[in-house]
């Protein structure tokens, strides 16, 4: 109750502090409307792109809890005033008491690793933030405790998994309501226990989360149900430097994170793609292109896993001699889009492929500093396990989950996240980053060429159809791809018939996919002509601030 008091007078105090302070001009992206509107709030109270991302975090943790939350694991990239680039890897990590076995599940207690969001966005707002972190938390802590109405998508992944979730007390008493159902669409859902950790967190910022009361009732859990975390495990957790690259492409500057985050698949796509005119091609020989440099770059995580070494990534040897497996077939005719409107229709995939489940936003401000950020707990409610007095879901990392790694204790298992900041003459030209597990990469990869070699506007780039390679995980956990094969993507705005048959006629294993939200979804920011202007996946129930344009 005393801690209660103190946030309730912290929040009053800060509310009439923040009263006088300028309208930030800033914008944002996000996977949920709610979140788009706790960035907004945050740029009208002073807050800066640091601070506005920190309170979107945040808020998706309580909006979005299948696709990411305190529980999990994140990656950011921030672009600060000065032109300098910060990484955080705040992944989860595998304990040190851990011990793997043959038959492990892909969730449960057993699969929980030491979580790293808390610290990474506390770290991030100590070093860039400028408003008290309990103002930044408490748009969240108003969704949790007042409650907020369920959209569609997470309905349906709640319901999914309600087998699953019905059999843990934690995930029961969290999510789902007296008679044991899901909270129906339009209807509001409560969280009072995340709502009291996350007042805890607002206090006492990392420290309250990994040494404080809330790290006993974690290592209390995770003892009593066959578990790994420790309180040493969590009071020892640090956030690592990202482990940043850039590489050139055309005239723009690519900057994002390598493993344990995605960006060197990125940056190895786009660096096979430099070696092709891309913008002499038409959509149907683009997308077979683009197809194969992905799948190089996948493939390659099966003898690189670790990327030890950061130079290879943007090795132009490397790419050079892997650039000449890519066949481009004859010209072909003019491709036509289907022109079927894109607004969520029924078919949306809002459950999609294990691993899919993931929640990336961008926020920047007219200063330059700018955030790109991904965080998730890995398939629908990750481990599907939540310590009950806490309220949230932990992220799934060891067994079955991430099974293409080693899986030793003190790691930090990769995953395909990747936080990308483009920058041309040491200017932000965009931010962006997916969701849609090994489809990350693909998505902002499809992206970055659509913009840059075709010259779409970010809006266009990110509506137009996808391809992403066929790829399969062997015995032996590793990855296996086929150069010649690949998904389309064939809901409006999506490919047309004529080009499956070209495609299939010059050699190519088509798979046609109608489901909308099936190839990542990109939220992403744009700097053009003085504005900032926010771009939310149409395949999401996202959305991004109206354009700001920065006075000078």
């Amino acid at each position: 109750m005393i801690r209660f008091l103190v946030f309730c007078l912290l929040s009053n105090t800060v509310v009439a502090a923040t009263d006088t302070l300028k309208l930030t001009e800033g914008s944002v992206s996000s996977a949920h409307p709610l979140a788009t509107h706790a960035a907004e709030t945050i740029y009208r109270s002073g807050g800066n792109a640091v601070d506005a991302a920190v309170a979107v975090s945040f808020v998706l943790s309580v909006v979005e809890p299948t696709m990411s939350g305190l529980g999990g694991r994140a990656q950011s990239i921030v672009r600060t005033q000065k032109g300098d680039f910060v990484g955080y890897n705040g992944m989860t990590e595998i304990p040190k008491s851990f011990i793997k076995s043959t038959d492990m599940p892909s969730s449960g207690y057993s699969t929980v690793a030491t979580p790293g969001l808390v610290a990474l966005l506390w770290d991030m707002h100590q070093q860039h933030g400028e408003l008290p972190f309990a103002e930044l938390v408490r748009p969240a802590i108003d969704y949790a405790e007042n409650g907020f109405a369920l959209l569609p998508g997470e309905v349906a992944r709640q319901t999914s998994v309600i087998e699953s979730i019905s059999a843990d007390v934690g995930m029961q008493r969290a999510f789902l309501d007296a008679e044991g159902a899901v909270t129906a669409v339009g209807k509001i859902l409560k969280q009072p226990d995340l709502a009291k950790t996350l007042k805890r967190v607002a206090l006492g910022g990392a420290d309250a989360f990994y040494r404080g009361d809330i790290a006993r009732a974690i290592s209390d859990d995770m003892d009593h149900q066959g578990g790994f975390v420790t309180q040493q495990d969590l009071s020892e957790y640090q956030v690592l430097p990202g482990r940043y690259i850039s590489f050139a492409y055309r005239d723009f500057t690519i900057h994002t994170l390598a493993a344990p985050a995605g960006g060197g698949l990125v940056a190895k796509a786009m660096m096979l793609l430099s070696y092709f005119d891309m913008t002499s091609l038409d959509d149907a020989r683009w997308a077979t292109t683009v197809s194969q440099a992905l799948a190089i770059s996948i493939e390659s995580m099966s003898s690189d896993y670790y990327e030890k070494n950061l130079d290879e990534l943007t090795d132009s040897t490397w790419a050079e001699q892997q650039s000449k497996r890519i066949f481009i077939p004859l010209i072909s005719q003019k491709t036509r889009i289907s022109d079927n409107n894109k607004s969520l229709p029924p078919g949306t995939d809002w459950i999609g492929a294990p691993g899919a489940h993931t929640s990336h936003f961008a926020t920047a401000d007219c200063t330059g500093l700018t955030v790109s950020m991904t965080q998730t707990i890995g398939p629908i409610f990750g481990a599907k396990v939540a310590t009950p007095e806490l309220g949230f879901a932990y992220a799934a990392t060891m067994g079955g989950y991430l099974r293409t790694g080693l899986q030793n204790p003190g790691e930090r298992p990769r995953t395909s996240i990747a936080p990308v900041i483009v920058t041309q003459q040491n200017k932000v030209v965009m931010a962006l980053g997916a969701a849609g597990g090994i489809r990350i990469p693909s998505a902002i990869v499809q992206t970055l060429s659509r913009y840059i070699d075709q010259g779409k506007r970010l809006s266009e780039a990110v509506t137009a159809p996808r391809v992403h390679p066929l790829a399969t995980i062997n015995k032996d956990n590793e990855r296996v791809i086929d150069l010649s094969a690949f998904d389309a993507e064939m809901d409006g705005p999506g490919w047309d018939e004529s080009d499956i048959l070209y495609w299939q006629n010059v050699g190519f294993k088509v798979n046609k996919i109608s489901k909308s939200a099936s190839f990542g979804r990109i939220h992403a920011i744009v700097g053009q002509d003085d504005k900032l202007v926010g771009v939310a996946d149409p395949d999401w129930e996202g959305s991004a601030n109206d354009p700001v344009r920065c006075s000078e």
